[in-house]
């Protein structure tokens, strides 16, 4: 365990268990990757895991990726995530969720700051609240908001970001998108390809999402077919892992673009898919949207703590609509610096990410530098 936190630099990794009061044990792990630039925030998954090792390599490939997002999206936050570890022989209808969260509540409360937490696979709006009975350190309760409508318009801004420099033309129409999964993100990216003329192919396991995608105009496929659908852009917006060794061969879209943590299964993968001429959007810089929301609502709401001013809901509109644009132009520079090295877009992502985080200059020092023209700063 040691040496995996190493060689992933993290900070910490901390775990509680409890017994629930269906007499089942229940765990967490909290993983913090980095903190130099701000409290780590990042969403607790509520999942069924095989075994414990894959839920805590989960928290930390997901706290590092948040620590990368926070530094390209200009936030200042540091990178953590949540997991929690449902029994295997209990179904996640039959948990008590009141009870759960009130636990986790308190897990999070007794790390004084260190890490907040927010909305991911598995849980939903209404256990932030109850989380927020037992702690401030949460940023997607009722009072902040779902992120996932600020997630999708990122993504759809990296679709832009991508088409633009593949196709030389960021307009949508015309193109053809699949997209993986029709949760909460990739529901509204599908609906608004849809509505600026692309042809969207989707795959979900719930048949009455399908169903709906359909009555729209949408193009149902096989779940087990949607990665090799032949598309201009491929847009994973389900879980990690899905561009692997055994399937990139099997890849027939120009473009992979989508909200997902981790879609690459390992970097041998992004190698591979700049040999195939396949351009990936980095899955922590397109999906940042919803971090974007999450932090600057939970500043603002949090202001007086933090000894920041208050801004009105306008202005954090305005705030939040900036850093998701600059989505683009971060995109566009690591594209381009990929392709003057001749070297993978992950690569050059995760350099620039490491760059930032090692530098330890607060995003708000480098906006201002930005913006009077002092540097390049998406490198």
């Amino acid at each position: 365990m040691f040496k995996r936190m190493q060689s992933m630099q993290m900070q910490a990794v901390h775990c509680f268990q409890i017994m629930g009061p269906d007499q089942h044990e229940y765990r967490a792990i909290i993983a913090i990757h980095h903190t130099h630039l701000g409290p780590a925030l990042g969403g607790c998954r509520c999942l069924h895991y095989a075994h414990e090792q894959l839920a805590f390599d989960d928290a930390m490939r997901l706290a590092q990726g948040m620590s990368y997002k926070a530094a390209l999206a200009n936030v200042q936050q540091g990178g953590g995530k949540a997991v929690i570890l449902l029994p295997n022989n209990v179904d996640v209808d039959d948990v008590d969720r009141n009870f759960l969260f009130t636990w986790f509540g308190q897990c999070v409360e007794q790390l004084n700051g260190q890490y907040i937490t927010a909305m991911d696979v598995g849980t939903q709006v209404g256990d932030m609240d109850v989380i927020a009975s037992q702690t401030q350190h949460v940023a997607s309760a009722s009072n902040i908001g779902d992120p996932a409508q600020a997630t999708a318009n990122g993504v759809m801004v990296g679709i832009k970001a991508a088409l633009k420099f593949h196709f030389n033309s960021s307009e949508v129409k015309g193109k053809s998108f699949a997209v993986q999964g029709l949760g909460h993100v990739g529901w509204r990216v599908a609906k608004q390809l849809l509505n600026l003329g692309g042809e969207v192919f989707v795959a979900d396991p719930e048949e009455e999402k399908n169903w709906q995608a359909q009555t729209l105009g949408m193009t149902v496929v096989a779940v087990d077919e949607i990665l090799t659908q032949p598309c201009d852009v491929l847009v994973p917006c389900a879980l990690g892992g899905v561009i692997h060794d055994d399937i990139v061969d099997q890849l027939q879209c120009k473009i992979i673009a989508g909200s997902a943590n981790n879609q690459l299964a390992n970097d041998d993968v992004a190698l591979k898919l700049t040999q195939l001429n396949i351009l990936y959007a980095p899955d922590y810089i397109i999906n940042a949207g919803g971090l974007i929301f999450a932090s600057v609502n939970y500043r603002n709401n949090n202001y007086e703590s933090l000894n920041i001013d208050h801004q009105s809901a306008a202005e954090i509109d305005e705030l939040i609509k900036q850093k998701i644009d600059s989505i683009y132009q971060t995109l566009i520079e690591i594209f381009q610096q990929a392709r003057q090295n001749n070297q993978d877009v992950n690569y050059v992502a995760n350099e620039v990410a490491r760059t930032r985080l090692d530098e330890n200059i607060e995003p708000s020092v480098q906006l201002k530098a930005q913006a009077k023209g002092d540097i390049n700063y998406a490198a």
